[in-house]
């Protein structure tokens, strides 16, 4: 039945135009992001010291992963708006499937479009900015399977978000404000961000990604925030599974 689900799901991301556009927007975005900051830090503009290899996925990774997670919601909550998710339930009488189906295909494609992205950016980057960067450092090999772990993880909470609040501006409005402001201002304000800042989810992932303090005083390393956002995708995730379960279409 989960296969079956899989592939209703797989059909209806291939005839959403919302998807290609989505897609479109992340490419255009990680590739046009990384080839500009490597042109502004080429060898000889004396800036490259400060860049690492993360830098150079900015528009991967915080702005197109917030696309991809905002394409999870659509994928949930346009079936609420227009009906379809009846229609959905009755193929599929165990809901639990569609929303793990879901996971599978827009968290499948997201976590691909991303390791794609990365394994293009870094040596585009490397290249037109002649900077040092140790392709196969470390670092670098961290990003190139943690991008795409922390993407499938936001789609979760995309997926989860949608699923909960069922109406496409409010939780999209939610997701924007929660992971690109609320989570700024609360990690500066005095002693409020000494308290919360290391509990904050999407700071928790972008301190995985960057690697860096982000200039929060961390009880755990950039692994430990990884693990963080992960129980509070799953968390996220299931929470949307059980609501959908349990509430009526």
């Amino acid at each position: 039945m989960l296969a079956h689900a899989i592939a209703a799901e797989r059909i209806k991301l291939l005839t959403t135009r919302s998807a290609y556009w989505c897609s479109g927007i992340v490419v255009l975005l990680g590739l046009g992001l990384a080839i500009l900051l490597a042109w502004a830090t080429t060898s000889d503009s004396g800036s490259s010291s400060n860049t690492s290899e993360s830098d150079f996925l900015v528009g991967t990774t915080a702005f197109g992963v917030t696309v991809l997670m905002i394409m999870a919601v659509l994928a949930v909550t346009s079936e609420f708006r227009f009906g379809t998710i009846r229609t959905s339930f009755q193929a599929i009488p165990q809901r639990s499937n569609v929303m793990f189906a879901k996971a599978a295909v827009y968290g499948g494609l997201s976590a691909l479009l991303t390791f794609v992205l990365t394994v293009i950016s870094l040596p585009l980057a490397k290249s037109i900015s002649g900077n040092d960067l140790a392709l196969l450092g470390s670092d670098a090999l961290r990003l190139y399977w943690g991008v795409p772990l922390y993407t499938f993880l936001s789609v979760l909470i995309g997926l989860g978000l949608g699923a909960l609040i069922r109406q496409t501006a409010g939780a999209i409005v939610i997701l924007l404000v929660w992971s690109l402001v609320l989570e700024g201002v609360l990690s500066v304000i005095p002693k409020v961000g000494d308290a919360v800042g290391p509990f904050l989810p999407f700071l928790n992932g972008s301190h995985f990604i960057d690697g860096g303090d982000l200039g929060i005083d961390w009880h755990w390393n950039g692994y430990g925030s990884l693990i963080y956002y992960l129980v509070f995708a799953v968390v996220m995730f299931g929470a949307g599974v059980l609501v959908t379960d349990r509430r009526d279409t």
